[in-house]
């Protein structure tokens, strides 16, 4: 089912039944103003019971009549900003899976049904510049509601909006300066977000997600990291729907915001509660396990076949390519099958709910009321003298898996290095910066060389499978050059990472 999105840009007013519309044409930058077109419109809102997409700013609706029939999802992205998705028409009481795919992360499985009806009476008029350039639509509509949730009821209103025609930088100056004008014609900017508040009244839900209580104080050390962990937590929800949706690198994505919001969980620990870090630290492990099998055969995949690719023909023995794409496709599903399990079973959603009630109601400890700057500076140079310890057990190893498996440990404390101090920018500034960047030029290195020891240990499985054959000795030339690889890896490690272990923050 083809779908389209695009970003809306608008804002409402409150009329009154009998209230002239403003002189449009005299609004400052309005050359003309379009003929009125009238559309009856009817739109079924979808919700949950507890009407979760509403707590969190999501409209879903299926609208008749009107140039834009159809489905249509409405998804936050800044405030008087939204992004809205089209879908056609369909059955009336089926919601269209990409749009159901988008919102399961919010709705957490519950399922979705009509809570409300709108029959909208509506005019428009398109406001054009000096040069013909259309700038935006102003519509007056007279809205009926029929509301199923709660006690059913009926409300009627009648509302204003202004949306832009087009969007760019300069478009939030013009949004603001029609808002101004109308105001300054009697118009009153209305408080309610869309027309479903308006028809649901008292009955609007509670905003959920990871907004933050007043009672941790800005100044306080566990700010900056519950700040971080509130925007990670948000884009893991977007992510969510990218790999349901089947987005390329979208598991690889999701993977990373979970590492990043359970290695700040890591080196935060001691600013909160030891027992629920403990608990969402397990979950996060056990989800990005999942999401990696998918994630390490795409990467296996991808650099075994780059070298097959290297390759001069007459060194390849057999069709490697295809074997190689055959096996790794069959490993891939397997392991996306394993991922849309988990991401729509109890135990997802209950880790979605323990991170947003985690943020919101932070288990803070004594440690975390601390000042920020000096408790924040302590935690992040802990994490860099750890790095140390494990660089120097890494160099001291003798060749050989030991020295693979050492050299694995320095990537997963760069790792946390880098979003310790990317959690804590805005209090160290250049500084904190100066230590993400390196920590993460040290992981990224060691990134090639975890891929390369994987490989290799691939190609040896490979190579003594019974019935190679011929192919073995080509599986033999991969494995030197991985060896060699990871040797490569290795000195270019040596050589940048004097500079990650040197870097501490001033507190």
């Amino acid at each position: 089912m083809a779908t389209s999105s695009t970003v809306e840009s608008e804002r409402k007013f409150d009329a009154g039944q009998s209230t002239p519309l403003p002189a449009l044409e005299k609004i400052d930058g309005v050359g003309a103003v379009g003929e009125p077109a009238i559309h009856s419109l009817e739109a079924i809102y979808f919700d949950t019971r507890h009407l979760d997409l509403a707590a969190r700013g999501i409209t879903l609706r299926r609208r008749t009549g009107g140039p834009d029939a159809g489905w249509h999802l409405k998804l936050p992205l800044s405030p008087g900003k939204r992004t809205e998705i089209h879908a056609p028409l369909g059955a009336a009481d089926t919601v269209p899976l990409e749009l159901m795919d988008r919102v399961l992360a919010y709705t957490r499985g519950h399922a979705v049904a009509a809570v409300a009806t709108l029959t909208t009476e509506r005019t428009s008029y398109a406001l054009y510049g000096h040069n013909g350039e259309r700038l935006a639509d102003f519509v007056d509509d007279y809205v009926r509601a029929r509301v199923l949730v709660g006690e059913p009821r009926e409300v009627e209103w009648r509302e204003w909006e202004v949306e832009l025609a087009e969007q760019d930088d300069a478009d939030d100056a013009l949004l603001d300066s029609l808002t101004g004008q109308l105001s300054e014609a009697g118009a009153k900017p209305s408080e309610r977000t869309s027309k479903l508040a308006t028809a649901l009244g008292d009955s609007w839900p509670d905003t959920k997600g990871t907004a933050r209580q007043d009672s941790v104080s800005q100044d306080a050390a566990v700010a900056p990291v519950l700040s971080y962990l509130q925007s990670q937590v948000a884009d893991l929800l977007l992510q969510d729907a990218h790999v349901r949706l089947g987005r390329d690198d979208s598991v690889h994505q999701m993977r990373s915001v979970i590492r990043r919001i359970r290695s700040v969980l890591h080196s935060y620990r001691s600013l909160f509660e030891e027992a629920p870090v403990k608990e969402l630290e397990g979950a996060l492990k056990s989800l990005a396990k999942i999401l990696g099998r998918y994630r390490d055969t795409e990467v296996l995949h991808a650099r075994l076949k780059a070298q097959l690719d290297e390759l001069p023909g007459k060194l390849v023995l057999g069709p490697l390519h295809d074997e190689l794409d055959q096996r790794m496709a069959v490993r891939a599903d397997t392991a996306m099958a394993a991922i849309k399990e988990r991401l729509t079973g109890p135990r997802y959603f209950r880790l979605l709910d323990e991170l947003e009630d985690f943020i919101a109601t932070p288990p803070v400890t004594a440690r975390g009321e601390e000042p920020a700057r000096k408790t924040t500076a302590k935690l992040v140079n802990k994490a860099v003298k750890r790095l140390g310890k494990r660089h120097d057990a890494a160099v001291a190893s003798a060749v050989g898996p030991q020295r693979d498996a050492a050299f694995h440990e320095v990537r997963k404390s760069a790792k946390k290095l880098r979003f310790a101090a990317a959690a804590v920018e805005g209090v160290h500034g250049r500084k904190a910066t100066k230590v993400e960047g390196a920590a993460h030029k040290v992981q990224s290195i060691l990134g090639d060389h975890q891929d390369s020891v994987m490989s290799r240990a691939e190609l040896l499985e490979l190579g003594s499978a019974p019935g190679v054959s011929s192919a073995a000795f080509t599986y033999g030339v991969l494995h030197a050059m991985e060896r060699n690889a990871a040797d490569a890896t290795e000195e270019e490690y040596l050589r940048h990472s004097k500079k990650a272990l040197k870097l501490r923050l001033k507190k």
